[in-house]
């Protein structure tokens, strides 16, 4: 006779880390302590907007067992790019590599020494940027040239702060999406969910959509804007030609609460609305339908993306847009965009910085982009100039931390030249990547519920959460946090750092007058952002230097930047007429909804809903080009080539081609996991022309040509 056996499980609150929404979810957890199964935290109150792929419920509990975790230190022991290792200890590991930092350091400078980091998951951003300050390298490498700082510094020059949020207590009237897609990423910089854009289009908003491509949101829409990838500032700046010659602006809040309006109202005398459509395809008499919908259809909320962020003029692109919030008086009102004080934490900077080592910066490699020097970041491409050039110094070590720069960098081939080169190169993972294949010294990195931790990236947004330990991590993994801790110390930094790497978590909670332990209880968790409305400061609600919304900024005269976006500006072409002549289609990207960038490849649950990279084109194209739905094709430019399959869509504009992101080989040991097929960052660049205040590059409308030849791989320039 059979007996029933009783399975003891656990529940447990917890939040996603794979991207920056942090949803509440309920973790399962069997008798032995193993993650069996996430789901959404629906009762829990709490911000839970799961995308459409749930990639973090199903990512999670997988990434956490998987058979291919990296789980103890390793060093080289072929050649590089072999894909060899032998075994270490974390004392070795640690020795080598402060043992190899001393002796760069000593010899060329610490500025020899690059910190290369990634989308933060823990407090590892955080302990690298400080390991940093202290080691005195200027030379901090971030995505923040192509993520991020583009539109947070749109909000700090034209309102004063970064924290700057829909309101979701309020209904708008009209809503935005502009180089976002909220069914993929589960919330977009404005915290507006997806459940708030449901209830505000069931109570009459209005939905307008900017967007070459298509999600499920352009088919709700009111209004679908086709625009040409990299053109979104020119419409900007058409919109408010519109509403400025119509008299649409709201004259109250004008002359009340804004700085510059004279100098913006000479500027949109200066183009035609026929020279916003030819650089748009948009035509005229829809950009001024969509410009009085959203002037007259108050309040407004624009929900922008990191679509806006990928091109030469991309700070420009973003205070065209965040233009128009201003001449529409949509901030500080409710059902609007607020300004939020943020939660009382540890602030980020603080922890970063000392005023006792301050960086120097004159001695960067980045030193040229104001913005970044300030943002505490160089730009990707400028450490990969620097190492192959050596201009103006030899690049000897690179640390690796949440980031795989051959899948993720503008130029894939240079990055991949510019990385072999390094003399010493360490990369701290959770899997084998690209990037870890052709490493010197690679470190087993724990994921943040395998270590006590706190959520508060993005800092912008102003929130914070507590994240607890609940997982053993694989092996002798670590969180980088303590990685940096330990290396500190070896490296004579130990009156800087801690004992326990864990203190950091207290001195991030001080200001709360919480201990992290008393953060973590059930009942606590999280501490929001506070709201605040124009009506209850209207004399310094907006904290520029003004206190009012600056069309004109005085701030950015100050750092050598344009105060006002021009249409010429935001409408500068990356490339020829010549390679628009030989390359005449314009690649764009979207956001996948089974994956956050080139991260977690390997779970095979993600796989079920992505199995492989999609490239999508119009029928006319594809018809135009031979080609057939599901085949393999070639696209190409002029850097180089990858394959993808074809998708043929027909809501795809005829000139775009939007092709997949973040793609590799997790199943190919040979050359290194083979990067090159399919990347679509082997058709990008990363030289010439850049945002000269920001260092962003042209990620978005490269020219490019596409094709089906049966030929053998190889990836070959293209103008070789």
């Amino acid at each position: 006779m059979f007996q029933r056996t009783t399975v003891m499980e656990t529940k447990k609150d917890i939040y996603c880390f794979v991207c920056p929404s942090h949803c509440a979810l309920k973790a399962t957890f069997d008798e032995n302590g193993k993650m069996i199964k996430v789901v959404a935290d629906a009762g829990s109150g709490q911000h839970v907007d799961i995308c459409d792929c749930r990639k973090g419920p199903v990512t999670i509990p997988e990434a956490h067992s998987h058979g291919k975790r990296l789980q103890f230190p390793m060093k080289r022991a072929g050649e590089r790019g072999e894909n060899k290792w032998i075994r270490i200890t974390w004392d070795e590991a640690l020795d080598t590599i402060a043992e190899k930092m001393t002796h760069y350091r000593d010899t060329y400078g610490p500025e020899s020494i690059a910190m290369v980091l990634g989308e933060p998951k823990s407090m590892d951003y955080a302990f690298a940027q400080r390991f940093a300050t202290f080691l005195e390298t200027p030379n901090v490498i971030t995505p923040g040239n192509y993520c991020g700082v583009q539109t947070g510094h749109a909000d700090q020059f034209s309102i004063g702060t970064m924290h700057v949020l829909g309101d979701t207590g309020y209904d708008p009237k009209c809503i935005i999406i502009w180089g976002s897609n909220p069914q993929n990423t589960g919330s977009n910089f404005r915290c507006f969910t997806q459940k708030d854009v449901a209830r505000a289009m069931k109570n009459g908003a209005k939905l307008i959509m900017m967007e070459p491509g298509k999600n499920r949101y352009c088919e709700k829409a009111d209004h679908w804007l086709r625009l040409k990838p990299g053109s979104d500032g020119s419409l900007a700046m058409g919109m408010a030609k519109v509403i400025i010659d119509e008299d649409l602006y709201d004259k109250d809040y004008v002359a009340n609460y804004t700085v510059g309006f004279e100098e913006l109202k000479k500027e949109v005398a200066n183009f035609t609305l026929q020279d916003v459509a030819d650089e748009t395809w948009i035509d005229i008499e829809t950009i001024r339908t969509v410009a009085r919908t959203y002037a007259t259809s108050k309040p407004g909320l624009i929900m922008w993306g990191n679509a806006l962020e990928n091109s030469v003029a991309a700070l420009q692109i973003c205070r065209a847009v965040s233009m128009l919030r201003g001449l529409t008086g949509n901030v500080g009102v409710e059902g609007g965009e607020l300004i939020n004080i943020p939660a009382k934490f540890g602030r980020p900077g603080r922890f970063y910085f000392d005023r006792s080592h301050p960086r120097p910066t004159q001695k960067s490699i980045g030193k040229e982009f104001p913005i970044a020097m300030g943002a505490a970041y160089v730009p990707t491409q400028s450490l990969v100039q620097t190492i192959l050039s050596e201009d103006p110094y030899p690049v000897k070590m690179a640390m690796c931390h949440v980031t795989n720069p051959l899948l993720t960098y503008p130029d894939s081939v240079a990055t991949y030249e510019a990385f072999m080169k390094v003399p010493f190169l360490v990369v701290a993972e959770i899997f084998p990547t690209s990037t870890t294949a052709i490493a010197d010294i690679v470190l087993p990195a724990a994921l943040p519920l395998e270590h006590n931790s706190i959520a508060y990236w993005p800092a912008w947004l102003g929130h914070i959460r507590a994240m607890p330990k609940c997982v053993e991590p694989p092996g002798e993994a670590w969180p980088d946090s303590r990685m940096i801790n330990e290396l500190a110390k070896r490296m004579g930094m130990r009156e800087h750092f801690f004992e326990d790497w864990e203190e950091c978590l207290d001195v991030m909670m001080a200001d709360s007058g919480m201990t992290y332990k008393e953060f973590c209880e059930p009942d606590k968790r999280v501490i929001h952002p506070t709201k605040t409305y124009l009506k209850d400061n209207p004399e310094r609600y907006f904290k520029t230097p003004s206190g009012k919304f600056e069309f004109y900024s005085q701030q950015m005269v100050q750092l050598g930047i344009s105060p006002l976006p021009t249409f010429k500006e935001v409408s500068t072409q990356r490339f020829s007429k010549e390679q628009w002549e030989r390359y005449p289609l314009y690649l764009t990207n979207g956001k996948e909804g089974a994956y956050f960038s080139s991260g977690y490849r390997h779970i095979e649950g993600m796989k079920k809903y992505s199995a492989e990279a999609i490239c999508e084109l119009n029928p006319r194209t594809a018809s135009r080009y031979g080609l057939n739905e599901g085949e393999m094709i070639w696209i190409e430019s002029r850097k180089g080539r990858i394959q993808q399959r074809l998708k043929i869509s027909e809501h795809v504009h005829p000139n775009v081609i939007v092709a997949a992101f973040g793609w590799w080989d997790t199943e190919a040991e040979h050359n290194e996991y083979d990067w090159r097929r399919y990347n679509i960052n082997i058709l990008t660049e990363g030289d010439g022309a850049n945002c000269p205040a920001t260092g962003s590059v042209q990620l978005r409308g490269v020219p490019v040509r596409v094709y089906a030849e049966k030929q053998s791989w190889g990836n070959e320039r293209a103008d070789a």
